[in-house]
């Protein structure tokens, strides 16, 4: 897991396994977090400044002086009324095995909304430490490799135009694998130049061919959206969890689909005890209509959803950004 082996890493550095293990966590899934977060993470529930304070100060920041030296530490990035903490040494990333990591990048106000997307991201690994996150793009291909996912149907953005090259997973989700359940978390942010429930609505249409491999391989997905806790209700959002729970019928539809693609395969195979089983090309031809008709009304419950989807509300972010 690599948050297991980030934090690994963080401790041989010298900083305490609770420091480790959330800054490996904050790293891993968008770089930024509020103060709150960590009152959180150490149980300080009544928010006293003085125990916050002494993690943030002496078992994150003094711990990474020591670990880093002259390395950038962790930087106050004041918004419009509230403080984000930014972790952008390159000695940090590196030590993760994170270097190339886009979330060092200095924090641009006008890009806000995806700053606040990071913020949530991080809450949600907080929030779920034991959870096998898998953060990296190299990662979560690695996974959907295992499941027998195709890249083809994997989200995908493509740049350039002449030489052109594919970025796959290009909105970079937070991604849990286990057992036989895969996770997915997607932040949600209130934006006044954005549609949101247009945004979630392309979100899905982009991921639910990927969501319909992956339940063809018997694995079970599962959707969380991420919002503030103080965010006003949207029925827009609510709409579309209905669509994603699908009354229930996604994951036999997808198994469904999967040995439906099975039967066709064998049937345009054209192999002579096959023909002859299902009464000679005509029988062929009649069974596969019924199977692609069948695909069809299938692959339409998939896209109404998913069999498990929760909103997951961010306790502990600022009211006003």
């Amino acid at each position: 897991m690599e948050a297991a082996r980030a934090a690994a890493a963080l401790e041989e550095a010298g900083f305490t396994p609770r420091a480790a293990l959330f800054v490996a966590l904050v790293v891993l899934a968008g770089g930024v977090f509020v103060r709150g977060f960590a009152a959180r993470w150490i149980g300080d529930g009544d928010g006293r400044r003085g125990r916050t304070d002494r993690f943030l100060d002496t078992d994150v920041s003094a711990a990474w002086a020591r670990a880093f030296r002259r390395d950038k530490g962790l930087v106050h990035e004041r918004t419009h009324s509230s403080v984000v903490y930014h972790f952008r040494g390159k000695g940090l990333y590196r030590a993760v095995g994170a270097e190339n990591s886009r979330y060092r990048r200095q924090l641009e106000l006008e890009d806000w909304p995806r700053v606040v997307g990071r913020v949530l991201k991080a809450w949600a690994a907080l929030s779920a430490p034991a959870w096998p996150w898998v953060f990296s793009v190299d990662a979560q291909l690695a996974v959907s490799d295992s499941l027998g996912v195709p890249r083809s149907v994997l989200p995908t953005r493509v740049y350039g135009v002449g030489k052109q090259q594919a970025s796959y997973f290009p909105d970079r989700p937070l991604m849990a694998l286990a057992g036989d359940r895969l996770v997915l978390v997607r932040p949600y942010v209130e934006d006044d130049l954005v549609d949101n429930t247009s945004s979630l609505r392309t979100w899905w249409r982009h991921y639910s061919p990927f969501v319909e491999a992956v339940g063809g391989a018997g694995v079970q997905v599962s959707l969380r959206l991420v919002r503030p806790a103080e965010a006003p209700n949207d029925p827009g959002v609510d709409d579309l969890l209905a669509l994603w729970e699908a009354e229930g019928s996604a994951v036999e539809a997808v198994r469904d689909i999967w040995f439906g693609r099975q039967e066709v395969l064998r049937l345009e195979g054209g192999h002579p005890r096959v023909v002859e089983a299902y009464g000679g090309p005509e029988g062929v031809a009649e069974r596969i209509r019924t199977l692609e008709a069948r695909l069809a009304e299938r692959r339409g419950e998939v896209v109404r959803g998913v069999a498990d989807s929760e909103i997951w509300r961010a306790e502990g972010l600022p009211s006003s950004w």
